[in-house]
């Protein structure tokens, strides 16, 4: 697995050696030991080896010859890596200077050299092991990973060998001789791993929780149930102290080449080397699994080996399933286990209990070789997989480290069952995809595998308990499984919600009469996508420069946050301004280039996207290096630009990034996208003042169509056009909505068209005492036939044909008509005319009928009810007795109507309630003596003149 994080400088081991005392960081070196790594070119081809010794004449003279220019000479020389089949880390060799004073120097001189490749000092490894003060008479950790329940669900069928590195091994120990392989003592270079005394015990103690022997009625049981076998690599001299683990990386490699497929490490401390890198990057292409301590600082800060790619880190539990105190923690911690009180063998024929992640690790070292003993065609990889996602929860007991204890506490038995019944075989889906827009839903399903149980969690709150079920909000799910023993959490997998809206279209609204059938539409008009919708779309980092050196950095990684853009990835382009400087280091990106050497090849970018899929785009060594400074350049990597080939030095440009961009098409573009930017060596930062990420995302075949719905909540669709037919049978004001669709985007605003459907005939009414026209063009409008009528900011201007068939034309008001009801505090004469007769029509009060378009009420005394019929040939069941009231000022009054543009009325009544829509340009009063109700529905228009008020009819 990929790990990728700050590194500072020091490795120590991961367990207690002193009663009571934490471990701690030891910043020493190897005194006057370096690593030195040539470039191809110049190694000396053609030598069959047989051991590590090096003639420092004929095989380094290069190295040999810097050395002796810096004032000092080599003691002594070797190639520790001589058996690998990795140049990588074969043509490294391991120095020994005379002078210590002098080592600055030297690896100045070395680095600045074209021959070599890279120079850094042998970190000095320790262990830290701290016997408990009560000997346990129980291994309580053995039933908290439920281990014993796991050998009985698979007793194993094939012994695997775990190689241990630490500092010595008890080879004769009763309760661990019969589980021991061969081994070998790297760090003096014999077959004989055994202690020089009883104070090299942490080595022992490590072997007998990977691989004591069980059912020998002796001592102790470990997790692997004799299915385990340790081989011990001794990784520290007999003359160095039993702390220091001067070789360990020696017994990786040496492990790696003897053929051992898990490889456990307690011990380790702060401080990146590349050597190191490189050989656990051999032991991983070799297909092993290597799982270190996480360290026992009791903070976050990054240990090695086990924050390094390709590793398993390990962190430290109590028997509550607390993190121990001791134990360090971070993103870089994998798993946990069982580290305090841990009973086991040590020098000599003896035991102990010992705190520390270098007791945990051992613990999930086991699990994973006795997995592997169940089923010995799991990769690595694989074995990593099933403990991390059979693992325990717990972040209950571990509220404040969430995140920090990898995911979770080991357990065997649901390691061993869950593979047993082999629910890892399906995996849950999304469909029909993750990026979603608001109130729309995704279907989570997954294949049963058996007769498992199912329990779905969203932000950890239990939603559903069957296969599959919808889900419409936003967040992070997991899927929980069931099987005996077999508890398997899925990876989470996110709902994201698309937050790119099409355009609110543009409607007419529509007034008609009962029964048109030719005026019965609306139309709506759109564009549809808001520009750019589908990009290219640019986030840029707003954030302070930030320096990297030694994999240290001055600021957290630069993040943009990409948002306003539809659809899934079509093309990402990745722009960084940087510079590589000479001298200084991680804070000291303000102060100018010293002007030297630039050490270019020690650069590496990549970029992460909102899913956490990463891509690199710069590998370490793309770059070559120079004699100086390229100076800021801005460098864009996509699919399309040129590779950098043949180590160039920095320039700006368009460059093809090291990785497949292409990972990411089809992917979701919003989110948070990080760049991850390392500098693999001190003192010459790498400084980045600049990042933006550009994305362009695919647009979906298809036109930009309107949907009609008979609601504001789109509940009912009525038709998908831009044109919508509206019936015309009903008489009264009808609301429909309208949204623009483009595929790839979400609805966005709702436009309401109003469809007003009038009656026939459409009554309308004016004081006679306000009208312009005179009695005998009253009697031409009133008798004649045909009458339509235009009321506009101007006045009403009514046209038709007189009784005699001569077409008429009027100004008759300044003003819109008046309509139903009217109330009146005094007796008036009105004119009344209907509109959108084909006929004649018939008008009917206090007993009385007359014909025509129009009837003159003269001295009108409310109450009076007038109605109106059109006598016409109908397509639709005929309208009769159309009402238009004159109601007394003290009438409870309902107003529900729409008013024409212009109107001037006022309106009297005892109480008023209204949900009247006044148009504009309108003058409208309302008048009651004590209450005035506006309900749900009333509006007034702009440039309306609207006044309620409390009192009663003029004087």
């Amino acid at each position: 697995m990929i790990k990728r994080f700050f590194k500072t400088t020091c490795l120590v081991w991961l367990s207690f050696v002193t009663i009571g005392k934490a471990q701690q960081i030891n910043n020493d070196f190897v005194e006057g030991e370096i690593y030195v790594k040539l470039k191809p070119n110049f190694i000396r081809r053609g030598l069959v080896k047989l051991t590590n010794d090096v003639n420092i004449q004929s095989e380094i003279p290069i190295i040999n010859g810097i050395v002796e220019k810096s004032n000092s000479k080599i003691e002594d020389a070797s190639n520790p890596y001589f058996f690998s089949k990795n140049d990588e880390i074969k043509d490294v060799f391991r120095i020994k200077l005379d002078n210590e004073i002098a080592i600055e120097q030297v690896l100045k001189d070395l680095k600045e050299d074209p021959s070599v490749e890279y120079v850094e000092r042998i970190r000095k490894r320790e262990i830290i092991s701290v016997p408990s003060d009560t000997l346990y008479s129980q291994q309580w950790f053995l039933d908290k990973i439920k281990a014993p329940d796991a050998w009985d669900v698979n007793p194993g069928v094939q012994d695997i060998i775990v190689a241990v590195v630490d500092n010595a091994f008890d080879i004769t120990h009763p309760d661990l001789a019969a589980n021991l392989v061969t081994g070998y003592d790297v760090g003096d270079n014999d077959a004989d791993p055994t202690p020089p005394d009883a104070s090299f015990s942490h080595g022992t103690h490590v072997a007998g929780i990977v691989a004591a022997v069980n059912n020998n009625i002796t001592g102790i049981a470990s997790a692997g149930n004799n299915r385990v076998k340790v081989m011990p690599i001794k990784g520290t001299t007999n003359a160095g102290g039993n702390r220091a683990i001067t070789h360990g990386y020696e017994g990786v490699a040496y492990a790696v080449n003897q053929g051992a497929k898990i490889i456990s490490l307690s011990w380790g401390g702060a401080g990146f080397s590349q050597l190191e890198q490189d050989v656990i990057n051999d032991a991983y292409a070799n297909g092993v699994m290597v799982i270190a301590a996480a360290g026992n600082e009791g903070n976050s800060i990054l240990q090695y080996p086990a924050a390094y790619e390709h590793v398993v880190a390990v962190a430290s539990l109590d028997i509550d399933d607390g993190l121990s105190s001791f134990s360090s923690y971070g993103a870089y911690v994998d798993i946990s286990a069982p580290g305090r009180g841990i009973l086991s063998t040590i020098p000599f024929n003896t035991y102990a209990s010992f705190n520390g992640t270098s007791m945990a690790t051992p613990l999930v070292s086991a699990c994973a070789a006795y997995l592997r003993a169940c089923f010995p065609t799991l990769s690595g990889d694989s074995l990593e997989t099933i403990l991390k996602i059979t693992s325990d929860n717990i972040d209950n007991e571990n509220p404040t480290r969430l995140g920090m204890v990898g995911t979770g506490r080991v357990n065997l038995l649901k390691a061993v069952a869950c593979k047993g019944a082999n629910l890892f075989a399906e995996q849950p889906t999304i469909s029909p995809t993750n990026y979603l827009c608001e109130g729309d839903s995704a279907l989570f399903d997954i294949n049963a595998v058996s007769s498992e149980s199912f329990e779905w969690f969203k932000d950890g709150l239990s939603v559903s308990n069957t296969k599959s079920f919808y889900a419409k909000a936003d967040g992070t799910y997991k899927l929980v499984r069931t099987l005996g023993s077999c508890i398997v959490e899925s990876d989470e997998l996110k709902i994201i919600y698309n937050e790119v809206f099409t355009s609110k279209p543009s409607v007419t609204d529509l007034t008609t009469f009962y029964c048109d059938s030719q005026n019965n539409f609306v139309v709506a008009s759109q564009s549809g996508t808001p520009a750019n919708a589908f990009g290219p779309k640019e986030a840029i980092y707003t954030g302070l420069p930030v320096g990297f050196d030694g994999f240290l950095k001055s600021g957290d990684y630069p993040t943009v946050n990409v948002s306003g853009i539809a659809g899934l990835i079509d093309s990402v382009s990745i722009s960084i301004t940087w510079q590589k400087k000479d001298g200084g280091t991680h804070d000291n990106c303000d102060i100018p280039d010293g002007g030297g050497t630039a050490f270019n090849e020690e650069v590496s970018f990549s970029i992460v996207s909102p899913e956490g899929v990463e891509v690199d785009l710069v590998h370490t060594s793309d770059y070559g290096r120079g004699t100086a400074s390229s100076g800021m350049v801005t460098t864009v990597f996509n699919v399309n630009g040129a590779g950098l080939v043949g180590d160039p030095l920095p320039s700006s440009g368009s460059f093809k990034a090291a990785g497949d961009l292409s990972v990411y098409e089809d992917k979701v573009p919003v989110g948070v996208w990080t760049l991850i930017a390392n500098d693999d060596a001190t003192l010459d930062p790498l400084c980045v003042s600049g990042f933006s990420v550009t994305i362009k995302t695919k647009q979906p075949a298809g036109s930009p169509t309107v949907k009609w719905f008979s609601d504001e909540s789109l509940g009912t669709l009525l038709s998908v056009n831009d044109t919508l037919t509206v019936p015309t049978t009903t008489v009264g004001i009808q609301d429909y909505y309208a949204v623009a669709e483009v595929p790839g985007l979400c609805l966005g605003p709702v436009a309401k068209a109003t469809v007003e459907i009038k009656t026939i005939p459409d009554i309308y009414a004016y004081p006679i005492s306000g009208l312009y026209v005179n009695s005998n063009e009253i009697d031409a409008l009133i008798k004649g036939s045909g009458i339509s009528s235009n009321f506009n900011e101007s006045g009403t201007t009514v046209s038709g044909n007189d009784k005699n068939n001569q077409p008429y034309s009027y100004n008759i008001s300044s003003t819109a008509p008046q309509i139903s009801p009217i109330t009146l505090c005094a007796t008036e004469s009105y004119l009344l005319f209907g509109l959108g007769c084909n006929g004649t029509i018939e008008w009917k009060y206090n007993g009385i009928i007359k014909y025509g378009d129009g009837v003159v009420l003269n001295n009108v005394s409310p109450p009076l009810n007038v109605t109106a019929t059109c006598l016409q040939d109908w397509s639709c069941p005929a309208l009769v007795n159309i009402p238009f009231n004159f109601l007394e000022a003290t009438t409870p009054l309902t107003l529900e109507s729409t008013l024409i543009e212009s109107s001037e009325q006022n309106y009297y009544g005892s109480p008023i309630s209204s949900s009247q829509l006044i148009k504009e340009n309108s003058d409208i009063n309302y008048t009651a003596p004590n209450s005035i109700s506006l309900n749900p529905g009333f509006e007034s228009k702009l440039n309306t003149n609207f006044k309620a008020e409390i009192g009663n009819c003029p004087n």
